[in-house]
C-alpha cells in the first residue's frame, strides 16, 4: 500500500473519529441544566466598533446594533484615522447612547483598546464595521455570563447574502464552524473567537491586559489567552451575526493567509496549552486540528502533482492511438468517464461519502439554528467540490510565508 493511501485513510479515520466524538460531546452537553441571566439580571453592555475607511458599511452596522432589544447598552465607534467619510457618517449617530472617537491610524488592536478604556459596560462586545446583527443576538449571548468561568461568548457568524461560488463555499464553511464551535464549547475548548461580534467580561481585560497590538489575529490571541488563564468561551447558535465575505480570490487568499499565519504565531506563543493540563483542548482538540492541517497539505500537494502527471500520460497515450480530439464532446466524455472510474473504483470513496454525510448533518443543524435552509443543497455541493482544494492551497501558501519569514499585516489590500 502506498504511503499516500495510508495518509488518506488516516485523514478520513481521524475526521470520522473526531466528528463522532464532537457529536457525542455535544449531545451530552445539551442535556445539562444550566443557569442563565434573566432579563432583570442582564448587566450593562458596551459595543465597540473600530472602523477604518468603512463609509460604505458603517451606517448599516450602526443602525443594526441600535435596533437590538437589549435593555442597557451603549455604542463606541473608534475611527482609526479613516481617509474617507467614515467619521462624518458615524458622527451623525452621536447621542447619549452613541459615542464617537477619532485617533491616528494605528491598527485594529489600538482602536479596540481605546474603546475598552472608554467602555462603561460590564460586558464588552467587539464588532466589525461591516457586520449586522439580529435584534435578539446581544441578549441571547449575554445570558451565558451567569457562569463566572465564562469570559467570552461567540455568536453564530453567517455570510450575508452569498452570491458567487467563493462566497457560497465560505457560507457553508461558516455553518460548519457554527456547529464545531458549539461542540468545542461542550468540551470547554473554544480557541478561536470571531472578531465580528464576540462578547467579553470587562474584568478580564482589567486583570489580564488589553489586545495584543500588532498581532495579525488579535481576536484569536485573546481566545487563547482566556483558555491559558484557566477560563472558557461559550458559543450561542441563537445569536446570528451577518458579515460580508470576500468575493474575489485575491482578497480571500490574503484574508486566509493572515488568519492561518496568526493561528501558527499564537499557538506557538501559547504552546504550553498543548497537553493534559488543559483538558480536551490541549490533549485532543488542538492536536487534532494540527494533524488535520498537516495531512490536508500533504494530500492536496500530492493529488495536484499526481493528477497533472496522470492526465499528461493519458493524453499522450490517446494521441498515440490516434484518438479523435477534434470533438469537444469526446474530450468531455472521456474526462467524465475517467473521473468516475477513478472515483468509484476505490474503497476509500465509501469513507469519503460517509464523512461528507456527517458534514452535511452539521450544516443542516446550523442552518436550522439560524433559520436559513434555502439554497442549502446547492451551496453544499459547491462546498464539497471546492473547499478541500482551497483549504490545502491556503495552508500551503501560509506555510511558505511562515517558512520564509514573510510579513503578514492586518490590512494588505
Amino acid at each position: 500500500m502506498e504511503i499516500i493511501t495510508v495518509i488518506i485513510y488516516l485523514s478520513i479515520y481521524l475526521g470520522l473519529f473526531a466528528t463522532t466524538f464532537y457529536i457525542l460531546s455535544f449531545v451530552h452537553y445539551s442535556r445539562k441544566k444550566r443557569e442563565f441571566y434573566t432579563d432583570k439580571e442582564l448587566p450593562a453592555v458596551s459595543v465597540i466598533i473600530p472602523a477604518y475607511n468603512e463609509e460604505e458599511t458603517i451606517e448599516k452596522t450602526l443602525k443594526s446594533v441600535l435596533k437590538s432589544d437589549y435593555p442597557d447598552f451603549d455604542v463606541i465607534v473608534i475611527d482609526d484615522g479613516s481617509t474617507d467619510n467614515t467619521l462624518k457618517i458615524a458622527r451623525k449617530f452621536e447621542n447619549e447612547k452613541v459615542r464617537v472617537f477619532h485617533k491616528e491610524n494605528g491598527g485594529k488592536g489600538t482602536a479596540l483598546n481605546l474603546g475598552i478604556k472608554r467602555a462603561k459596560g460590564k460586558i464588552i462586545f467587539t464588532m466589525d464595521a461591516d457586520t449586522t446583527v439580529d435584534t435578539k443576538s446581544m441578549k441571547n449571548m449575554v445570558r451565558f455570563f451567569k457562569d463566572e468561568e465564562i469570559m467570552c461568548v461567540s455568536p453564530a457568524i453567517v455570510i450575508d447574502k452569498p452570491k458567487n461560488i467563493l462566497q457560497r463555499v465560505q457560507y457553508m464553511e461558516y455553518l460548519l464552524g457554527l456547529f464545531l464551535r458549539k461542540a468545542f464549547a461542550s468540551l470547554k475548548s473554544i480557541y478561536i473567537t470571531p472578531g465580528a461580534f464576540s462578547a467579553y467580561r470587562k474584568t478580564f481585560f482589567d486583570k489580564y491586559g488589553l489586545y495584543d497590538v500588532g498581532n495579525p489575529t488579535e481576536d484569536l490571541e485573546m481566545a487563547l489567552r482566556i483558555q491559558y488563564k484557566g477560563f472558557y468561551t461559550e458559543n450561542c447558535p441563537e445569536a446570528p451575526v451577518y458579515t460580508i465575505a470576500p468575493s474575489k480570490f485575491k482578497e480571500l487568499m490574503i484574508q486566509r493567509r493572515r488568519w492561518y499565519f496568526g493561528l501558527l504565531k499564537n499557538l506557538w506563543t501559547y504552546r504550553k496549552i498543548i497537553g493534559k493540563k488543559y483538558g480536551d483542548l490541549g490533549s485532543f482538540v488542538i492536536p487534532t486540528a494540527l494533524v488535520s492541517i498537516i495531512l490536508s497539505v500533504i494530500v492536496v500537494v500530492y493529488m495536484f502533482f499526481k493528477t497533472v502527471f496522470e492526465v499528461k500520460d493519458t493524453l499522450v497515450f490517446y494521441q498515440s492511438i490516434n484518438f479523435d480530439f477534434s470533438s469537444v464532446f469526446n474530450i468531455n466524455l472521456y474526462f467524465i468517464e475517467r473521473v468516475l472510474f477513478i472515483f468509484f473504483s476505490k474503497p476509500v470513496v465509501l469513507f469519503i461519502l460517509l464523512f461528507m454525510a456527517v458534514l452535511g448533518f452539521y450544516m443542516h443543524y446550523a442552518s436550522k439554528k439560524i433559520g436559513r435552509l434555502s439554497g442549502l443543497f446547492v451551496n453544499l455541493v459547491l462546498f464539497y467540490l471546492f473547499f478541500a482544494i482551497l483549504f490545502g492551497l491556503w495552508w500551503v501558501i501560509t506555510l511558505f510565508y511562515t517558512a520564509f519569514s514573510k510579513t503578514v499585516k492586518w490590512r494588505e489590500l
